[in-house]
């Protein structure tokens, strides 16, 4: 008994390791400014929608980078691309929301992350990338790693500031 394959139409799309370590970078600052947006201390309707979807992104982008890695080729990259114009157009409608309260630093890491990921998943298409180098993935797993986790801290802050700019005090319930 012989399986007959369907022929593959096209190239693979692979962009190189990099790319999907930079798109887990655009997902946590994107998951970190949608969360922060909805628990916001004036957050309204509008920003926790926009909140919420910038979560959903991020998530998605933090999937994507996993299907990435696993599958060492690009998945869906033109939805990819979209998608992380979807996200960069949320992060910048998250600071014209009405309390406002989303990180400029947050949100320009989150931008060039974006613009950063769809370069290299465009370039992948067109010239896929021939391996994986394990040195170029410790690498920019540390280079996402130094600019993501301040871009986090801001998150929060911007949370938690309120109208006149004074920062708002955190709540604690100790013993309830």
């Amino acid at each position: 008994m012989t399986m007959v394959q369907a022929p593959t139409t096209g190239r693979v799309s692979r962009a190189p390791s990099w790319v999907p370590v930079a798109a887990w970078g655009f997902g946590l600052v994107a998951v970190g400014l949608g969360a922060a947006a909805m628990v916001a201390v004036q957050a309204d309707a509008l920003s926790r929608v926009l909140g919420a979807l910038s979560v959903a992104v991020g998530l998605g982008a933090l999937g994507w980078g996993a299907t990435s890695l696993s599958l060492n080729r690009t998945p869906t990259p033109r939805a990819a691309v979209a998608a992380l114009f979807v996200g960069m157009g949320v992060a910048v409608a998250l600071l014209a929301t009405a309390p406002g309260r989303a990180s400029i630093f947050a949100v320009a890491l989150l931008l060039g992350l974006g613009a950063t990921v769809a370069c290299g998943t465009i370039r992948g298409t067109r010239h896929p990338s021939a391996r994986s180098s394990l040195w170029g993935l410790i690498g920019s797993a540390a280079l996402v790693t130094l600019v993501v986790v301040p871009a986090l801290g801001v998150c929060q802050g911007a949370a938690l500031l309120d109208a006149d700019g004074a920062v708002l005090p955190v709540v604690t319930h100790d013993g309830h």
